[in-house]
């Protein structure tokens, strides 16, 4: 069982980067489509069952967005033994790092955040709405830091999208066959 994690702030390209590895025949999915995956949680844990529509700077610091381990040990069992792709991030991801050969931060910066964020008008509302952006903006660096200090490989996400995940794969290989050397 194995999996590798594409992570990075939102507009650094993970929902654009999971179809293309699906397209090159890889196992591959975008967490924020699972809804049994991917949830707003309370401070207790609990599951949010109604977001505000135009969520405030107090909605956001009182819950996270978080996965659910069980629901994450089930995507990769089921994935085996394909290497499965995870592409998204959580507030609780460096909880569970340790189901994931490898971690992959997609880096950008803000104005390159913010241009993607405008448009993506058409599919997805975060960023739009309530004080969204602004959170956003102000968490960019926060999520970078921590990912990096983490041990996360950076790849540059400003890059194209072929590169990106070439890149990604690139260094998945070598991950690969470096962990084939010190097993053989």
């Amino acid at each position: 069982m194995s999996a590798v994690q594409i992570t990075g702030c939102s507009g650094a390209g993970k929902t654009t980067i999971a179809p293309v590895l699906a397209r090159r025949g890889l196992a591959a999915i975008d967490t924020d489509d699972d809804p049994f995956l991917a949830r707003f949680v309370d401070p207790a844990g609990n599951v949010v069952v109604e977001e505000p529509a135009e969520p405030d700077f107090a909605w956001l610091a009182r819950h996270s967005w978080a996965w659910n381990p069980a629901r994450l040990d089930e995507l990769i069992a089921a994935a085996a033994p394909a290497t499965l792709y995870v592409c998204g991030g959580a507030d609780n991801e460096l909880e569970l790092a340790d189901r994931f050969a490898q971690v992959f931060l997609l880096e950008i910066d803000e104005p390159t955040m913010l241009a993607r964020i405008d448009a993506r008008r058409d599919y997805h509302d975060w960023g739009h709405i309530g004080d969204t952006r602004e959170y956003l903006r102000r968490k960019l660096p926060q999520i970078q830091d921590r990912l990096r200090a983490f041990g996360a490989i950076p790849i540059d996400a400003r890059q194209p999208l072929d590169q990106v995940v070439d890149a990604i794969l690139s260094h998945t290989l070598e991950g690969l066959h470096d962990a084939g050397q010190r097993d053989g």
